[in-house]
């Protein structure tokens, strides 16, 4: 079976990866109902918040947890996407060794959207979070260095999937 291409023989990982309110989950959900049915969405605040109540500190048990729902996911789908902040001063070594792992089976994508623009965004929410809370969590540049695309505040949500979808095709 083939979806844009892509045979669900070879598995993809996509980490997808930014700050607070800058379209990170939105596009992992539509990446998910793109590619079909053997997907894994694992997103990093229900993992860390609502499965564990972790607090974002290092070592945090929802890293372990998130290598073994990917080593999981390994073996019983064809396609994994790893969402989140995943601050690169928590997270690195986990995503180093992802990377290391999956080599280009992993393709990374990280979204670049300035703090004003996701302030704004964030105004739009339901339940906006504080500035001061948005400021904390603020992570600005944490880019891993081994992305295969960084996301600008001005693609819209339709061209970051078919992003994502052609560079499966490049990679597989």
């Amino acid at each position: 079976m083939m979806i844009y291409g892509l045979s669900f023989i070879y598995e993809k990982i996509f980490l997808i990866k930014g700050n607070s309110v800058c379209g990170k989950s939105s596009t992992a959900q539509k990446l998910k109902a793109e590619l079909g049915t053997s997907v894994l969405l694992l997103q990093q605040d229900e993992i860390r918040k609502h499965m564990l109540d972790e607090k974002e500190v290092a070592n945090n048990q929802a890293i372990s947890l998130m290598g073994s729902l990917i080593a999981w996911g390994e073996h019983h789908v064809d396609y994994i996407i790893l969402e989140g902040i995943l601050k690169k001063s928590l997270y690195q070594t986990m995503l180093d060794q992802l990377k290391n792992r999956f080599t280009d089976k992993m393709l990374t994508f990280y979204f670049n959207v300035s703090f004003e623009e996701s302030w704004q965004r964030n105004l739009l929410k339901e339940h906006p979070f504080s500035k001061a809370v948005l400021q904390n969590w603020w992570q600005d540049h944490d880019e891993l260095g081994y992305e295969d695309k960084i996301f600008q505040a001005d693609e819209n949500l339709d061209q970051k999937i078919t992003d994502m979808i052609n560079y499966a095709k490049i990679s597989g």
